[in-house]
């Protein structure tokens, strides 16, 4: 074999290893996604840290705003539980997914949520009685269940300006 040839044959080789792409699996992680964000908001108006964070991977990282990030499912369930102890009785959550793309067991998800504490409740100090905003969750499917691997949101709420 020449030597100017070796290149076109060993692209061509190596072309056809290639994986297949993975499936789209969006309208499976969708389903089942929703019925997380479903199952998120009862979970936070019961209480239920412990539920809670069992929709998280076990190596899962929480992004709060303002905060520092919180690694594991153990940090999250304390995170979770320390959230539901500020405030009594906890806020109304409302949380739905805006779009869901998935390939294979990956998924990512951009959402919406709104939150409003009745008219009753001990808020935190300097908690809005309402706020809202967005969140993007990254999803894996271990062993056919779907678990937030990451998870980020903020507010659409302006932080408070400093007094002069």
């Amino acid at each position: 074999m020449r030597p100017g040839h070796t290149l076109p044959i060993l692209l061509a080789a190596a072309l056809g290893c290639q994986a297949a792409p993975a499936k789209d699996t969006s309208a499976e992680a969708k389903q089942a996604i929703d019925a997380a964000d479903a199952n998120w908001a009862r979970l936070t108006a019961a209480g239920h840290a412990d539920s809670l964070a069992e929709l998280y991977h076990a190596n899962g990282v929480l992004l709060p705003p303002n905060m520092p990030p919180v690694h594991g499912r153990e940090a999250i369930r304390a995170f979770m539980t320390t959230m539901n102890s500020m405030s009594t009785p906890p806020p109304i959550l409302r949380v739905w997914a805006e779009s869901v793309w998935a390939s294979g067991p990956h998924a990512l998800e951009l959402g919406r949520w709104h939150f409003a504490w009745p008219a009753t409740a001990k808020r935190p100090p300097g908690a809005p009685a309402a706020d809202s905003g967005k969140y993007m969750v990254r999803w894996v499917n271990e062993n056919g269940r779907w678990l937030m691997a990451q998870d980020i949101w903020n507010s659409d709420v302006a932080l408070p300006q400093p007094k002069r």
